[in-house]
């Protein structure tokens, strides 16, 4: 009888290890989540600290082709009405790691390219994040660029929000840069979303919590320097607040600060295979 139940348990430990081998390329280690095929790596490494508090997560990501870094409307239509959580135009776009995007939706100005389409061509505060054919991240100056010459140097996408936090490996110092009695840049925490790129198609994202006991966010100043200390030669600050919301293969991981948990908004920012 002992055997018979030794022999099982090896067939059942056989079992795991085979489908694991084949499907399982989401794993984890002391809090920490690997994903890996032939075409997409991800590591996304949650960092708590108690005595700040701050929870937030980098997310590490590595593709093959430039056109795995997609982007997505709320109800697959530019819209100023249509709203949607970003959990649910991930699980429909099949993605495997997604953020919020730039709120389009809640803004009427602010360049929009989507997929190579213009869809608003006018400026708003910051000069918009540029995705290129070939995967890069861009930033100019303000006004800089017209959405069309955007089109004409191989634009893919824009995400206009801001503010843009590293450019060409330099942080950008906007508490230097803007006149104010609060030092908006330097003082202010919250939660945010913002991507990085620190080499060719790889790319770093950083979600971080805020307005909770539990984390009380962290500053732009702060945020641009987390990115540089990771290497990136550009980063650029998403929508963020309550619209914070990281997706990763059907989960949202961290915990959107809103009190109805997490929000409808416009579009999003995924990696597929």
């Amino acid at each position: 009888m002992k055997r018979l139940i030794r022999i099982s348990f090896v067939c059942m430990l056989i079992f795991l290890f085979s489908y694991w081998g084949i499907k399982g390329r989401n794993n984890s280690s002391k809090g920490v989540m690997k994903y890996s095929s032939e075409t997409l790596t991800i590591t996304i490494e949650p960092i708590i600290r108690k005595d700040i508090p701050l929870k937030m997560w980098v997310s590490t990501i590595k593709i093959k082709d430039p056109k795995q870094l997609k982007s997505a409307f709320a109800g697959n239509k530019f819209s100023d009405s249509k709203k949607e959580k970003t959990s649910s135009i991930a699980k429909k776009h099949k993605a495997i790691i997604a953020i919020n995007g730039a709120a389009v939706g809640f803004n009427t100005t602010g360049m929009v390219i989507r997929d190579g389409k213009i869809y608003r061509g006018t400026s708003l505060d910051f000069a918009p994040l540029i995705i290129y054919k070939n995967g890069d991240l861009h930033s100019y100056e303000y006004g800089e660029k017209t959405v069309e010459q955007l089109i004409e140097e191989g634009a893919v996408h824009t995400f206009d929000f801001g503010p843009d936090l590293i450019k060409d490996g330099k942080i950008v110092d906007w508490g230097a840069k803007r006149e104010s009695k609060i030092n908006w840049y330097q003082d202010n925490t919250d939660p945010h979303t913002a991507i990085g790129q620190c080499g060719p198609l790889e790319y770093i994202i950083i979600t971080v919590d805020g307005r909770s006991k539990a984390s009380k966010g962290i500053s732009y100043a702060e945020l641009a320097l987390e990115f540089k200390n990771r290497g990136c030669n550009w980063a650029y600050n998403l929508d963020g607040g309550g619209s914070t919301t990281l997706y990763y293969l059907g989960k949202v991981l961290n915990h959107p600060s809103d009190i109805f948990g997490e929000r409808r908004i416009s579009d999003i920012l995924y990696f597929t295979e």
